[in-house]
Parts: C-alpha cells; structure tokens; sequence
C-alpha cells in the first residue's frame, strides 16, 4: 500500500510539474510567434534539458572531490558557502549550457539572436521540470508554488544570460582565437553560476527575501535582453505582400544560416511572384525538394512553367496534364485558395488558369481532401 501511494505520488507531483513547464512553454511560444517557421521542437529542447540532469550529477561528483579537501571546514555555514559557489551553481549551469551548446552550435538550431535566448530557457525549463518533481516528492504540495512559479522563472532567467551571449558568439563570432573567442560566453556562464550559488547560499542562511532579490536582479537583466532580441526584426515573420521587395533580400540572408528552410523558400517565391518575378519565383520553389511540396506548390510552379513556354514558344511534350495531375489531389478548398491567389498574383492574366481549374471541377475529377496550405 505504501508502494503504491509512493508512486501515486510520484505520478501526480510529475504532472503537476507538467502542467508547470508547460505554462511556460506557451508564455516563450507567444514571445516568439515565428517558431514555427524556425521549425523548433521545443519538446526536444525540455528533454535536452532534462538529459542535462545526469551531466550536472557527474559535475557534482567531480567538483565534490575537488572542494571537499581544499575547502571544507568545522564551519556549516563557510562550509555551504563555499559548496554552494564552488559546487552547486557551476554543476548546474555548465551542465545546462553545454547541452544547450550542443543544440545551438552542432545542431544549429539559432539562426537569430532570440534563438539563442529562448533555447536556452527552454532546456534550463527542462533541467527544472525534473528538479521539481524530486522536491514536491521531498517537500510535498506546499513547495508546488516555489517550485513551478519561482524555481522554474528563475533557471531561466539565469539561462537567458548565458543563452544570449552564446547565441551572439555563433551568430557574430568575435574575434581571437582559442579561449580568447570564447571568452565573454564562459564569463557569463561563470556570472551565473557564482549567482546561483550565492542564491542558494542567501535562501539557506540569510533569508528567502535576500534570494528573492538576487533574482530580481537577475529578470531585470532577462527582461532587458529579451526586449533587446524581440525588437530585432525576425527574417521568420510573415511581411505584408506590398513589403515584398524589402523581404526578399532579407530572407536571402536567413537563408545563408538556414538553407533548408521549407518556409523561406515557400515565402521568397510569393514574395518574387508579387513583383512579377516569375522565374526567380520557380527558382526558388524548385529549390524544396520535391518530397517537400505540396499540391499546391507544385500547381503553382505547373502553371508559371506553362507560362514561361508559352511565351517562348517552345512547348514540352507530355506537360498539358501535369496541372490537372496535381489539381486531383488537391482538396476544393485548396483549389479555391489556388484561383483567388491567381486572381492576386497575376491579376488579369489569371482568367486562363482560372476556367481551367474550373472546368477540371466540372468535370468531376477532384479525388482528394488533402489539406495543401501551411
């Protein structure tokens, strides 16, 4: 019976810190509404950081073996200190760090500085997802409130700092080589974990107030970097169609960083087509590899090639078809979407393509109801 309240127990202080972390994964998903385009995984990200739990065990054991001889005393209170800014912080930051590290730098997951930071917070959210399960286990539904609230908020926090110059140094490696290259990201790692211990030291042996102003400190900062990041235009964003000419060379250079982005590519075609740029606009789909495209992308570059011989006069044996091809397994919403965008992009030469569409509608030959919009 007790085994079993153990592990109802369990289940349930899981689920809460659940619903935490989750909490705060929307609150980081609305400050960056270009995500998706990014094709973030945040899920992927909170695992990272819940993997980062088992690196910081292996630091703890490592630092301990270091400071118990050089720093331990009869003292309790010297001997947390020196524990909590020697041990505690440094295990728990670099262990976060590295795996985000790893993400930012070998994945590439940050094409632009807000990655840097919501990365970051995002594998520092998961490391506290797993910490707080283990002390609501310890301290029961009392500590919930601390936990998910204050204990989450401020990992984060510190992890934004950090996030922020790691993000600056792949995005804008400075100069130098070796430790020099490195050498303000390893300062603010260091920072941090001299924060985070000196926090625990406060919480411990002061008061909770003297804890609870290191952290202020500490979301200033965050909320300063963050405001810095979120006002720098995203490459990401949907521009309004009539920005097209200044979208495209800017999307270009996102590109530099992020050469298979399915969205970018997607958006620069309409964006060239919009000024009438219809080669530059089937260059740019034709780059998305073919597994990639939907129906109706593929029914755009059909009808801007059948333009394009048409008005070379050189027709393509075998090509009369291929709209209709792709028109079948497109769903009549689709097509709708596919006649008004004609109707917008080419104006008034779209009436052709428009009854071509329509008569293939008459004709009965629709199959499909897969969705083709993203």
């Amino acid at each position: 019976m007790d085994t079993a309240l153990s592990h109802l127990f369990w289940i349930i202080s899981a689920a809460i810190s659940f619903a935490g972390a989750r909490l705060w994964v929307k609150v980081l998903m609305k400050a960056d509404p270009t995500w998706r385009a990014k094709d973030h995984k945040w899920g992927q990200y909170i695992f990272a950081g819940v993997l980062s739990i088992f690196l910081a065990l292996g630091f703890y054991f490592i630092l301990s073996m270091i400071w118990r001889p050089m720093f331990y005393s009869w003292y309790p209170a010297a001997d947390d200190f020196w524990y909590s800014i020697l041990v505690n912080g440094p295990a728990e930051e670099w262990a976060k760090f590295l795996v985000f590290w790893f993400i930012a730098s070998v994945l590439g997951k940050v094409k632009e500085p807000r990655d840097g930071v919501l990365v970051a917070m995002m594998v520092a959210l998961g490391f506290s997802f797993w910490e707080n399960i283990r002390y609501i286990l310890i301290f029961g539904p009392a500590s919930i409130p601390d936990r998910v609230l204050w204990a989450s908020s401020g990992h984060m926090a510190y992890a934004a700092v950090w996030g922020y110059f790691g993000g600056q140094l792949i995005l804008n490696p400075p100069k130098g080589k070796g430790i020099r290259k490195y050498r303000y990201v390893i300062a603010a790692v260091f920072t941090i974990s001299f924060v985070h211990g000196l926090f625990n030291f406060l919480v411990s042996w002061v008061s909770t107030g003297a804890g609870f102003v290191i952290d202020l400190v500490i979301y200033i900062v965050t909320l300063i970097i963050l405001m810095e990041v979120l006002r720098t235009p995203s490459a990401y964003r949907q521009f309004p169609v009539k920005d097209a000419a200044a979208a495209i060379p800017v999307i270009r250079e996102a590109l530099k960083r992020d050469p298979r982005n399915i969205t970018l590519r997607r958006r620069l075609g309409f964006y060239h087509l919009a000024l009438g740029q219809e080669l530059e606009a089937c260059q740019a789909w034709n780059s998305i590899p073919g597994v990639q495209r939907d129906a109706y992308l593929n029914a755009w570059l059909a009808i801007l090639s059948q333009r394009s011989r048409q008005s070379i006069g050189k027709p393509r044996r075998g090509t009369e078809n291929e709209l209709e091809k792709h028109l079948a397994r497109m769903s009549g919403k689709g097509r709708d979407l596919l006649k008004k965008r004609l109707s917008y992009y080419l104006k008034t030469e779209s009436g052709p393509w428009i009854r071509r569409i329509e008569g293939f509608e008459r004709s009965g030959n629709s199959s499909s109801n897969e969705s083709i919009w993203r």
